[in-house]
């Protein structure tokens, strides 16, 4: 048996093909080679597991289906719960359908397994945080919750 198997090899060239955004050619190798993985032995799983998340994204961004997109990711946050690049990669997968909010639940789940991961720290600069309502007793959608919010930052 040879130490290293060649779909393992073409999975992680998937996997850095989806952090340098090259979807489509990330795609191609994963339909050709995930397949092989998911049928094999335990560590074939494991890998398949994985990488999952990195599948769904690329299947959001090319093929537009977010349910299996997300389904996907899950596979890989159920497997890997301490690894936030699955969370991350869901949170890219949600941001792609316009679901903020999830996306912002995923990231902010990341953030707790590492608060410094700069993938997640990037999509918070660009779609901003939400800070505490000024008043914290009264929900964030009362009235003078929001006028007050819109003056701390500036607004009218």
């Amino acid at each position: 048996m040879t130490d290293t198997n060649p779909a393992h090899e073409r999975i992680t060239e998937a996997v850095e093909l989806t952090r340098k955004e090259q979807y489509e050619e990330a795609l191609a190798l994963f339909d050709e080679h995930l397949s092989t993985l998911t049928s094999g032995s335990l560590e074939d799983k494991r890998i398949a597991a994985g990488a999952l998340s990195f599948y769904g994204l690329c299947v959001a961004k090319i093929r537009r289906r977010y349910g299996e997109a997300v389904k996907y990711c899950n596979i890989s946050i159920r497997s890997n719960m301490f690894d936030p690049d699955h969370r991350y990669n869901l949170a890219l997968v949600y941001l792609e359908c316009d679901d903020r909010r999830r996306a912002v639940e995923s990231l902010s789940a990341g953030l707790k397994l590492k608060p410094g991961h700069p993938g997640i720290n990037k999509i918070f600069d660009t779609i901003g945080r939400r800070q505490k309502p000024v008043i914290g007793f009264l929900p964030r959608d009362n009235p003078l919750n929001v006028w007050l919010g819109r003056k701390r930052r500036g607004g009218s």
